[in-house]
């Protein structure tokens, strides 16, 4: 007759790279109803067995059953598994009472039966006050929780790796009546590893491991009576010493003496006597989801940078760029050498315009002082010089754009420019030329200073005209400006950028936010503990993707108020479309966080800290800002590179936004639903790969 069994490991071979394999043909038999005590050194391979049995781990070869089934899978049993990892595993931000209804509606139970759970599990474990948050624990505290989590649903299998390491002796002897009680009378099977090797005296079965094999398989009392001896430290030694002796042996062989696992229990045995149906309780992929949503929002709220983060920090964003971009520069100096008329008596000379009505000729003296005086000092302050080379010398010292010059017979050229322009000589015409050299290495205040001397010489020489009688439309050059059809004469660079900045804001606040969240799981362990207890990947991503979807409708909105409201952003066409194409932006943004993420767990897996995330996050959306637009027209980039930035998720997006606020555009038109076809496609894109990725990982 063929004992039921729990657990069976056959040849079981795992290695991590390529240093010494962790199992290295390693044979398990845990029967059921029973305390298996699973005894050995660190580093001998007794981690990383627990978590293959619960499908966090594949093996390289060899063959796991357990309750039934391959690890992981719902034939193996998933809710009937209690599991608690070496780690914490638990998010800082549960509470007592936080952790086991998460732990208990995932695994399918009433909330009524989860708070009964935790009355028992209370005095039992002696947890901390319920509304205690796990980062507020100490450690011997947090490993009570943990342990709790893993009875809350009294599950037919518990899988504990060293539950007791660090508890109080008591508290500890407790523990083990508890679980003595739980499988002598409700046939519960557990497998447990502990460092206190003498507790052990209590398992039903030990399995002593070594190396990554399993030196001896049996009884206490068996393996004391064999060994000859009263201790498991001393019997776990002598086999130690008799393992050294035999490394010839072959694999999964038991030394001589010791009764061991060479009578094997073959799989085709298994399969003929274990039940072909097993009734399991199931959860609900919608009580599942509420768990998942309700430990999101725990994590968001509680997290002391959650709502910084995402309200105010797009507040914060909105409102430096407002206040940083696009506004005139102020507070510059430019050199001024006027050999007609000095400084202008410190301003207070503004030249003489004198019009003769019976002639209809007009007289021009200091001239120069009208135009010097014609732009304000808050933005061009006037330093005077007398000489052009002193002033050139002093340009740096004096941060000045550059150097003004006016000749000594500036407003008799001027005048003899409008009283026989045909006839004027060429010296003439010198002389009545404002010369302006700009030693500014800086483009846009080099720009910026053009214009406005340009138009300053256009709006006091058309006053001067007026004065002597003449339509002021003779200063204008033969080229003329009509009101454009969309936008304004005068466009500011800020109402182009403004656009592209709002998307980038929100696409890079969404990738920040799904990356933070997904480490914080992987690295707790909560995410790795939820699959074992039935929770799909589809489930963890929906939840996350519902969760983050609500705080990127938060920020697009923080982000358009402050925009709109407070800064007087203008928007021709709909803001529904507006809306929506910020928070489409934002899910895209997401999803590319999380591809970021799956990539392998690129970040959460192959790197446990956060600090790569920043890294990796910056890395790639620098790029997308240089290629977006934002900075400047994709049309100044070569053709390859511009139908590349095309392609990229923020380009065509930031077209389209800036359409519908400068234009009217609506959503029909194909300037505007391209940005939305690009964001969908880039959005199916990322989720597809990423669903595909975490799917097929193998640790």
């Amino acid at each position: 007759m063929v004992v039921e069994q729990a657990i069976i490991v056959r040849d079981a071979k795992k290695r991590y790279g390529s240093g010494t394999p962790v199992l290295n043909g390693f044979n398990l038999n845990v029967p059921k109803g029973c305390i298996y005590g699973l005894l050995g050194p660190s580093g001998c391979g007794k981690t990383t067995l627990l978590s293959s049995l619960v499908g966090v781990r594949k093996m390289d070869s060899g063959e796991l059953w357990v309750l039934g089934g391959k690890p992981g899978t719902v034939e193996s049993g998933i809710t009937r598994v209690g599991y608690m990892p070496q780690e914490i595993s638990l998010v800082d931000e549960f509470s007592v009472i936080g952790a086991l209804y998460f732990f208990g509606r995932i695994n399918g139970m009433e909330d009524y039966t989860i708070e009964d759970r935790y009355l028992f599990l209370k005095d039992l474990l002696q947890l901390p006050p319920r509304d205690r948050l796990v980062r507020n624990m100490s450690g011997g505290q947090q490993r009570r929780v943990s342990f709790a989590a893993a009875l809350v649903h009294q599950p037919e299998l518990l899988i504990l790796d060293e539950p007791t390491v660090g508890l109080d002796p008591v508290l500890r002897d407790n523990i083990w009546d508890h679980l003595v009680k739980i499988t002598r009378d409700e046939g519960v099977t557990v497998i447990i590893t502990t460092h206190y090797i003498e507790e052990a005296k209590q398992c039903n079965k030990i399995g002593l491991m070594r190396c990554g094999q399993l030196l001896a398989e049996s009884s206490p009392s068996e393996l004391l009576e064999q060994c000859q001896t009263d201790s498991l430290e001393e019997a776990f030694l002598s086999l130690s010493q008799m393992q050294a002796q035999n490394q010839g042996q072959a694999v999964g062989q038991t030394p001589t003496g010791v009764s061991g696992i060479s009578n094997v229990i073959t799989l085709d045995a298994i399969y003929r006597n274990y039940p072909t149906k097993v009734e399991v309780r199931r959860s609900s992929t919608k009580k599942k989801c509420h768990a998942l949503l309700m430990k999101n929002a725990l994590q968001f709220l509680r997290h002391p940078g959650g709502v910084l983060f995402s309200v105010l920090l797009p507040i914060l964003q909105v409102t430096l760029f407002f206040n940083s971009y696009g506004l005139d520069p102020k507070d510059l100096a430019i050199s001024v050498v006027n050999e007609e008329a000095g400084n202008c008596n410190h301003g207070r000379n503004r030249g003489n315009v004198t019009y003769n009505q019976n002639e209809f000729t007009c007289n021009f003296v200091d001239l120069s002082c009208r135009f010097t005086g014609g732009f304000n000092d808050s933005l061009l302050k006037k330093l005077y010089y007398d000489d052009y080379s002193k002033a050139v010398d002093e340009i740096t010292t004096e941060h000045s754009v550059g150097v003004m010059h006016f000749s000594r017979n500036f407003s008799y050229a001027l005048q003899a420019k409008l009283d026989d322009f045909l006839s004027i000589s060429d010296a003439d015409l010198i002389a009545g030329q404002i010369d302006v050299s700009l030693h500014t290495p800086d483009r846009q205040i080099g720009l910026f200073v053009q214009k406005e001397l340009f138009e300053m010489f256009q709006r006091e020489y058309k006053k001067v005209l007026k004065e002597c009688g003449i339509t002021p439309k003779f200063a204008d050059v033969p080229i003329h400006f009509e009101d454009p059809v969309y936008g304004k004469k005068d466009q500011k660079y800020i109402t182009f950028i403004t656009a592209p900045f709002i998307l980038s804001l929100v696409f890079i606040l969404a990738t920040s936010i799904s990356s933070s969240i997904i480490i914080t799981d992987r690295h707790s362990g909560v995410w790795d503990r939820s699959l074992v207890q039935g929770v799909t990947t589809a489930e963890i991503l929906i939840t996350h993707l519902i969760s983050q979807v609500i705080v990127i409708v938060i920020q697009v909105a923080a982000a358009l108020c402050i925009s709109f409201l407070q800064f007087d952003v203008e928007c021709k066409g709909s803001l529904a479309t507006v809306i929506w194409l910020g928070i489409l932006d934002g899910v895209c943004g997401m999803s590319y966080g999380k591809y970021i993420l799956s990539t392998r767990f690129l970040i959460s897996v192959m790197c446990t800290s956060t600090a790569l995330v920043n890294y990796a996050s910056v890395g790639s959306f620098y790029p997308l800002v240089l290629l977006c637009g934002l900075i400047w027209p994709v049309e100044g980039m070569p053709k390859f590179l511009r139908w590349f930035s095309l392609s990229l998720p923020l380009t065509l997006p930031g077209i389209s936004l800036r359409g519908v606020l400068e234009k009217g555009s609506s959503v029909n038109e194909p300037e505007v639903y391209q940005g939305f076809l690009v964001l969908a496609a880039w959005i199916v894109g990322f989720i597809s790969l990423c669903l595909f990725q975490l799917r097929s990982k193998s640790t």
